[in-house]
């Protein structure tokens, strides 16, 4: 999966904020580090897992996956628009820096604070993307249980109590996005949900928030890119993902 096609300044204003964001982060991760936040984590002796993906996607962007089939019922709505699906993978952000295409303007605006914001949904039954960077965590089942109904609470809903699909793969969501309270955050605060000793607040770019999964998670294996997938990769969404462990 692939990156909307950025102008060389957008790329610049991206790096830049990185750049500053992440020392910042670290200095909180010297003083902030945090530990499991309830029984929930890890699972018991005996206990069946559910295993959970941390997708690393870019510079800036994280999401996370599932197997649809460990989803509780009743739990995520919107996961019922995936079925034949191995996998499930979400992602949340702002509606204009995310689903359109980025440039200065939109990179600004979405740092800067909205209320506009957007699930990014993709399913799929293979992991078999190369440029992924991948942590996968064995959660409870109650502590996944805790960061799908995160998920699930993230969604905005109609009268009828039903997710609000926007387009294929997009539907509206829940929370104010700013620079300091983006996609990894809420990935964070989903794996603290779940009891991961992990630390949200700091996890304002993608490294810190791997630097912190990688002592509870275990490497996930990259996949070997087929020279037959080189040229197919061109016409993917830009957030499909086609992965099997």
């Amino acid at each position: 999966m692939g990156m909307p096609s950025r102008s060389g300044l957008t790329k610049r204003i991206i790096v830049a904020v990185a750049k500053f964001v992440f020392p910042a982060s670290l200095a909180l991760f010297a003083v902030g580090c945090a530990g499991p936040t309830t029984s929930l984590y890890p699972p018991r002796a005996g206990e069946a897992a559910r295993t959970v993906y941390v997708v690393n996607h870019s510079l800036l962007h994280t999401g996370v996956a599932v197997q649809r089939s460990d989803i509780p019922p009743g739990i995520w709505p919107a996961s019922h628009d995936y079925r034949g699906f191995k996998y499930l993978e979400v992602g949340w952000g702002e509606d204009e820096g995310y689903r359109k295409p980025l440039t200065p303007r939109t990179a600004f605006h979405a740092l800067r604070g909205s209320t506009s914001t957007v699930m990014l949904s993709a399913g799929f039954n293979r992991f078999d993307n190369p440029k992924l960077t991948i942590v996968a965590v064995d959660l409870s089942e109650r502590g996944f249980d805790r960061l799908c109904q995160h998920i699930a609470q993230t969604y905005a809903l109609d009268r009828s109590r039903r997710p609000i699909r926007l387009e294929k793969d997009w539907y509206r969501a829940r929370g104010r996005y700013s620079a300091f309270h983006n996609c990894n955050n809420w990935v964070a605060t989903g794996l603290r949900a779940a009891g991961c000793p992990i630390n949200p607040t700091i996890c304002i770019t993608p490294r810190p928030l791997l630097l912190q999964v990688r002592q509870f998670g275990r490497h996930f294996p990259k996949a070997r890119k087929r020279r037959t997938e080189l040229a197919h990769d061109a016409c993917c969404s830009p957030y499909r993902l086609n992965i099997d462990p």
